[in-house]
């Protein structure tokens, strides 16, 4: 699972143009992701999979069924999609932080980038594609959060909860709720998320330190128990 600790590097610089700052008053409730059925999540991991196959295979993606789509499906909000094969990543993309169209929209076009658009990886073939596990995370509002100093930042961090988008002087990284699991030290969380976007590890304790902002996302995959799976 350590593919964990490289995901987002190419989304990152294309979110960093973003203003993505909520309200101060702005609580969980308010800018956590949107909720899915099982089924909604079957629905959106089939459009991905059909999505990524149309291109791989060079054919223009079927309509998608209008009466399939539910309110929640329909919900503007960012979605990470993540490919896996044999548990290594394959590639993983998100177009922008910035919520911009339908998730199942958004859910269709970040399953194609994932396959041919992360610089880290050479496209993925049409052989491939049934080897592949798709993985979508759904995106709640960022939002600053606030801290009195490092320690207090410490505190206010949530393991395996929340998403940390972290801008220093060197620039801008974040790590999605599941990097938790690889790193569950909250210093060690920050000083590899400093790295990643080349700062030292430390800069989260000093002026360097800029801004931090976290999110929540509705994570789910291929072969999860539920409907379809």
């Amino acid at each position: 699972m350590r593919w964990w600790w490289v995901l987002i590097i190419a989304a990152v610089v294309a979110a960093a143009g973003y203003a993505f700052l909520a309200p101060k008053e702005d609580t969980v409730s308010r800018t956590g992701p949107v909720a899915l059925s099982p089924d909604e999540k079957s629905l959106l991991l089939r459009l991905a999979r059909e999505s990524l196959a149309a291109n791989l295979e060079g054919r223009s993606p079927a309509l998608v069924d209008a009466a399939l789509l539910t309110p929640a499906t329909r919900e503007v909000a960012a979605c990470f999609v993540t490919l896996t094969k044999g548990g290594s990543l394959r590639g993983c993309i998100l177009d922008a932080f910035s919520a911009h169209e339908p998730i199942y929209k958004n859910v269709q076009r970040n399953a194609v980038l994932a396959a041919t658009a992360d610089p880290r990886f050479p496209a993925v073939r049409a052989a491939e594609l049934q080897a592949l596990t798709i993985e979508i995370s759904v995106l709640g509002k960022p939002y600053e959060l606030d801290s009195s100093g490092p320690d207090d930042l410490l505190r206010k961090l949530r393991p395996g909860i929340d998403g940390v988008i972290l801008t220093t002087t060197y620039g801008t990284s974040t790590f999605l709720p599941q990097v938790w699991e690889e790193l569950p030290n909250r210093e060690v969380f920050l000083g590899e998320l400093c790295r990643k976007h080349g700062a030292p590890s430390s800069a989260w304790r000093t002026p360097a330190l800029l801004r931090v902002e976290v999110y929540q996302a509705n994570h789910f995959s291929e072969g999860d128990p539920g409907p379809g799976n």
